[in-house]
C-alpha cells in the first residue's frame, strides 16, 4: 500500500490508528497524535463510515491468506480546517497473534 498510496495506517479490530500515523497526521493538518482515535472521525459523510464499517467487517483472513487484492472505497476526509478531501481506500486485513487488524492505504 506504500508504494502505490499517499499515506497508509494501521487500524486495531475497532478502526482505531494503531500509531502516531506522522503521514495521515499530515494528510489531515492534526497537531497531535492519532493513535487511539477512530478513523471513521475523520469521515464526515455518514454514507462514507458506513461503507468504511461494511468493506472492513466483512473481511476475512481467509482473504488476505489467499493474497485477494484490497478492497476499495472512494469516500470523503475532512482535515482538522474542516476541508473536504475526496480520497479512495484500499483496505485490507492482517492476521495478528490476537485478533486482527486492518492496514488502510489513503490516495488523494
Amino acid at each position: 500500500l506504500d508504494l502505490v498510496c499517499d499515506v497508509a495506517v494501521q487500524l486495531d479490530e475497532q478502526h482505531r490508528i494503531m500509531d502516531e500515523a506522522p503521514r495521515f497526521s499530515a494528510l489531515v493538518m492534526s497537531q497531535g497524535g492519532l493513535e487511539g482515535v477512530r478513523l471513521q472521525e475523520f469521515m464526515p459523510l455518514e454514507e462514507d463510515r458506513e461503507a468504511f464499517e461494511r468493506c472492513a467487517s466483512s473481511m476475512t483472513a481467509h482473504d488476505s491468506a489467499q493474497g485477494t487484492a484490497p478492497r476499495v472505497l472512494h469516500g470523503k476526509l475532512r482535515d482538522s480546517m474542516g476541508n473536504m478531501i475526496r480520497v479512495e481506500l484500499f483496505c485490507v486485513q492482517v492476521p495478528r497473534l490476537v485478533g486482527r487488524s486492518h492496514y488502510v492505504g489513503i490516495r488523494e
